[in-house]
């Protein structure tokens, strides 16, 4: 039988096919409860390790494992140290297929395992709705019997092409050429595990040596990052931040595989014993990756701080949260949203501030708001830009919330984003409100004869505020409780105070301003404090 170069290529085809559909299907099945772990377990850099090399064992996808990562840092769910942690781990939970392949795939008859999961997934694919669960659960089986199918065509033309080669054609060129041969490929079909099945099925026929299999493994681990890099292009500082790591990270992994490549196969050989070829070059590509992640691990926390310094954040106008988050990771999106629409209460906090002429320090220095305050003061905007923006802010939260409702949501997600979306139209409402009275406030500053009604209206907001910031912090049901009753109070004693006030002039002329245009202002700040009030209230159920 002679060699066929295309069924070769149509067994990687099919490979990399049977890839992208388990991928799909263990993302529809698998990750809403990965992400939850994810989020809970990976609280220091060295959790972050042990979480990328078991999730990305588990899932068979380092991309995923990268995604979530990337929409998580986004969400500010985690910590760049911890998202390092995890992206270092998943490139030694990659090699996981490898042992897998070298462990069983050559030693049985894959065609034999390969039919019957083609036949139940193919079938199960074809009449099973795709909104079922066992719609993707027959996706998963169809995946796993092309992953075998690909990999039988593969094994099968190596040996084919064993019989028909002169030994030794692989040993004849410089180590740096087939690691760059690795790094062409991998890149190509992004994809290192393909890069690792064609290398075994080689080595299994005998057509490559250790050596030359070592070298393109050590190439394919630089050729990953492609991808990531080529998508960071146009991302937002913290994905060229993550790309910028993977990409040190992988580097510097490629190099100690390929300076110490010798030492390292005659540890495998010498030391740990280890002859077969197919096992040697999966230990290879593992134990380069973990001396890379050992010594990568101690300095995890100032390499993200180093990263944070390059690349500057955006301005404080737009979105920050929502920006860096696909839709589709559903848990992740509506801890964006809910991080974005904070930011969104701060900067409608700090232009109501600005219309009484009240110091943000003043309120905000112990708060995540100074941040926000500082952020704009740089930018020194208008009040009608700062307006314009807050507006813009809201419009762009409500077409991302909707985007993450057509996700397939959970109810318990949805009921979530609902809720942030009436913060966020509270909040633009209460700063509406501000708009509204601003030139009566400008006036009764300029106007007024009597300080005391201006200086009771500045009094009463620095208070009613504090409570709302106060009550945004507490995480506490009872301690929240009490803050709501206080903040009601607050705020019912505050427009009762200034409407008594009013009453003391029959037409407003004793202090320069119409009574009519007092009432107004009265009206109007009660409607601005009580829906800041539902708003935060809104936010810390969304908690």
């Amino acid at each position: 039988m002679s060699f066929q170069p295309w069924e070769l290529v149509a067994g990687l085809g099919i490979f990399l096919y049977g890839m992208m559909v388990l991928e799909q299907a263990l993302r529809t099945l698998g990750t809403r409860a990965f992400r939850h772990i994810l989020r809970d377990y990976t609280n220091t850099p060295v959790r972050g390790v042990m979480m990328g090399v078991i999730s990305t064992a588990c899932l068979q996808s380092s991309s995923m494992v990268g995604l979530i990562v990337l929409a998580f840092v986004g969400a500010g769910i985690l910590t760049m140290a911890s998202a390092l942690g995890i992206i270092f781990g998943a490139s030694l939970g990659t090699t996981f297929t490898g042992w897998i392949v070298a462990t069983i795939g050559f030693k049985l008859s894959l065609t034999q395992y390969a039919m019957p999961l083609l036949a139940v997934g193919t079938l199960g694919t074809v009449f099973i709705s795709s909104e079922h669960r066992r719609h993707s659960q027959a996706r998963l089986l169809l995946g796993l019997g092309l992953l075998l199918m690909g990999l039988d065509f593969m094994k099968t033309n190596m040996g084919t092409l064993a019989e028909q080669s002169i030994p030794g054609v692989f040993a004849d060129y410089p180590i740096l050429l087939y690691a760059l041969g690795g790094l062409l490929f991998t890149a190509l079909v992004q994809s290192s595990s393909a890069t690792m099945m064609i290398v075994l099925s080689a080595i299994n026929a005998g057509v490559m040596p250790l050596t030359t299999a070592a070298a393109i493994m050590a190439g394919a681990n630089l050729g990953t990052t492609v991808t990531v890099v080529l998508g960071s292009l146009k991302g937002s500082p913290d994905k060229h931040r993550v790309a910028l790591a993977h990409f040190i990270f992988h580097l510097l992994s490629t190099l100690i595989g390929l300076v110490f490549l010798y030492p390292i196969l005659q540890l495998i050989s010498d030391i740990l014993t280890v002859q077969d070829p197919m096992y040697a070059v999966v230990l290879y590509h593992s134990l380069f990756n973990l001396f890379t992640i050992l010594l990568f691990l101690p300095f995890i926390s100032p390499f993200a701080r180093w990263l944070q310094n390059r690349f500057a954040d955006e301005d404080g106008s737009g979105c920050q949260f929502i920006t860096k988050v696909p839709a589709s990771v559903s848990d992740a999106a509506s801890e964006a949203i809910h991080q974005e629409v904070i930011r969104l209460f701060y900067r409608v906090i700090l232009l109501n501030l600005r219309v009484l002429k009240i110091r943000p320090q003043e309120l905000l220095q112990e708060y995540e708001g100074y941040r926000v305050y500082r952020e704009i003061s740089l930018k020194n905007p208008s009040y009608d830009d700062q307006y314009a923006d807050i507006k813009h802010t809201e419009q762009q939260i409500l077409h991302y919330a909707n985007r993450v409702l057509q996700e397939k949501a959970s109810s318990d997600e949805a009921q979530i984003v609902s809720g942030l979306l009436h913060a966020a139209r509270d909040m633009v409402f209460s700063a509406k409100s501000f708009k509204d009275i601003r030139l009566n406030i400008v006036e009764l500053r300029m106007q007024s004869d009597d300080e005391e009604m201006i200086e009771t209206i500045r009094h009463d907001t620095r208070a009613i505020y504090r409570h709302l910031l106060n009550l945004l912090e507490k995480t506490d049901l009872i301690l929240v409780a009490e803050k709501r009753e206080q903040l009601d109070t607050e705020i019912n004693l505050s427009h009762d105070r200034l409407h008594q006030m009013i009453t003391r002039y029959s037409d407003g002329d004793g202090i320069g301003v119409p009574l009519s245009t007092l009432l107004n202002v009265n009206r109007e700040m009660l409607v601005s404090n009580q829906m800041l009030a539902t708003a935060v209230r809104d936010l810390v159920e969304a908690r």
